[in-house]
């Protein structure tokens, strides 16, 4: 299967970073995070024999963080590229530094089945936070191939960044078995 993998967010030229910053809570920033993991999570995919892009929006590059989403539709509804799939890197973030867990974000039945199985798998480390259809994401609403969203966990919590920081390895396995 070919898949690409995008990573949320981005630094705009202004070096204003447009993801969730929990570094106030002690966690950490969601776009430096995923862009580290994305490397993590591309060689789990591909040693379970799938061909992986990986999507970065260019740093410095937009003047508003709208300039992200036509980037990324471009590349992965280019048919050229024949993505079978789209994952999109996120994590959460709240003014509570004690919420937790992780949740899986999906539009199709097939980014349902995706979905459901990569949840099961991030449920063994982080709080069940569930599936859940959203219609209101572009990245979802917008792509061509099928797209799941990941909120992996919470960056303004300062155990789950903390562990995720320590366990890319086994977090980016989880992800990659829930694909198949």
């Amino acid at each position: 299967m070919k898949i690409a993998l995008t990573v949320g967010h981005s630094i705009l030229k202004s070096g204003a970073i447009t993801s969730a910053d929990g570094t106030r809570f002690g966690g950490g920033n969601e776009y430096k995070f995923n862009k580290t993991f994305s490397k993590y999570l591309s060689k789990a995919l591909r040693k379970n024999g799938h061909e992986v892009d990986v999507v970065i929006c260019p740093e410095k590059k937009f003047t508003k963080s709208t300039q992200e989403k036509n980037y990324k539709l471009d590349i992965v509804n280019d048919e050229e590229n024949a993505y079978d799939l789209i994952i999109e890197l996120h994590l959460n973030a709240s003014d509570n530094s004690n919420a937790k867990g992780a949740e899986v974000l999906y539009i199709s039945e097939k980014g349902e089945a995706y979905a459901k199985r990569v949840q099961a798998n991030l449920s063994k480390v982080f709080d069940n936070r569930g599936i859940k259809l959203r219609t209101n994401l572009y990245m979802l609403s917008q792509t061509k191939p099928v797209c799941i969203m990941l909120e992996t966990y919470f960056c303004t919590n300062k155990k789950e960044w903390h562990y995720a920081r320590l366990h890319k390895g086994y977090l980016a396995k989880l992800i990659a078995d829930g694909i198949g």
